[in-house]
């Protein structure tokens, strides 16, 4: 008997160390998912696009169809049209740098939002991107002055 108590206490304490390490585990996979996600950064080229205000390199990253916000005024252009008005922006607001706020991620989409320093100030920034890597295409671009 006693050696049947002491049979079913070491297989639960056996079950309960192996428990132990499957929920390490999970946690270690979790947070790196997590890390991995926080630190999703946008494509180079669009990146430095914005960073020296250059509207044709920028425009390669826009949709056939682009939704445009700049400031009040916002419609739905061509890839052609809106890289137009982002060379009038670029041009009355040279830009400094980029700052990244927030960088949402999601299979096949991701959601960007932070500040656009220029020469005449500060602008935030929020776009959907649609696909993935450096294959990301801009849908919707928002520019709001601070």
């Amino acid at each position: 008997m006693v050696f049947v108590l002491m049979s079913l206490n070491l297989r639960k304490h056996s079950f309960m160390r192996f428990l132990k390490y499957i929920l390490i585990i999970a946690i270690q996979i979790l947070s790196f998912t997590s890390f991995a996600q926080q630190n999703q950064d946008l494509p180079k080229g669009l990146t430095i696009a914005f960073q020296q205000g250059n509207s044709i390199s920028l425009a390669e990253f826009f949709s056939d169809r682009i939704e445009l916000e700049i400031q009040d005024n916002e419609g739905i252009y061509s890839r052609s049209q809106a890289k137009q008005i982002m060379a009038k922006f670029f041009a009355k607001y040279k830009p400094k740098s980029l700052k990244k706020k927030h960088m949402g991620v999601k299979p096949n989409s991701s959601y960007f939002t932070g500040t656009l320093l220029t020469n005449n100030g500060d602008f935030r920034m929020t776009f959907l991107l649609k696909g993935t890597g450096n294959k990301a295409i801009i849908h919707r671009l928002s520019i709001e002055k601070k």
